[in-house]
C-alpha cells in the first residue's frame, strides 16, 4: 500500500485488500472511507468483508460511492461531513486514489486556496490541474473566493 497524506486528517491510497485492513488499524487509522461503488471491477475485493474487518478492529467504515468524474454537491457534502465528524486519522480510498483527492479538494475549497490544495495533492501524487476550472466554478457557486 502506498499511503500519502493530503492533510493532517486525511491520507489517500488505492484499493486496499482484506489483509491491509489489519495493517491500517496497526498504523492508527481510525476511519476508512471508500469512494468505490460495490462491484465496480471484477478484481475488487468484497467491500462488505472489508467493512466487517475494519469494524471488528474498532475502525469506522464510511462509504460514498462515486463513479469517476461524477461529483455531485451531495457527494462533496457527504465527504466533507466524514472529514468533520469521523475519528482521525482517516484513510480514503478508491481504485487509484484519484476520486478521493478530487472529493477532498472540492470539500476544502471553503477553507483553503485552490493553489494550496493543488500543491498538497501534487505532493501526494495526484494532479488537480485538469480539475482547476471546476474547483474554481464550485468555489464561486458556493460563495467562496
Amino acid at each position: 500500500m502506498d499511503i500519502k497524506p493530503l492533510d493532517e486528517k486525511l491520507s489517500v491510497t488505492a484499493q486496499p485488500g482484506y489483509d491491509d485492513i489489519d495493517t491500517l488499524a496497526k498504523m492508527g487509522f481510525r476511519t476508512i472511507v471508500s469512494n468505490r461503488p460495490h462491484r465496480e471491477t471484477e478484481d475488487q475485493p468484497d467491500m462488505l468483508a472489508l467493512k466487517n474487518r475494519a469494524e471488528s478492529l474498532g475502525m469506522v467504515w464510511r462509504e460514498i460511492p462515486i463513479k469517476p468524474g461524477e461529483y455531485s454537491k451531495q457527494d462533496i457534502e457527504a465527504f466533507s461531513e466524514v472529514l468533520q465528524t469521523s475519528p482521525a486519522p482517516i484513510l480514503g480510498f478508491c481504485r487509484t486514489g484519484k476520486r478521493v483527492s478530487h472529493l477532498w479538494a472540492y470539500s476544502q475549497v471553503r477553507e483553503h486556496p485552490i493553489a494550496d490544495l493543488m500543491t498538497k495533492a501534487r505532493n501526494a501524487g495526484y494532479d488537480l490541474e485538469p480539475l482547476k476550472d471546476e474547483l474554481e466554478r464550485y468555489a464561486r457557486e458556493e460563495g467562496m473566493s
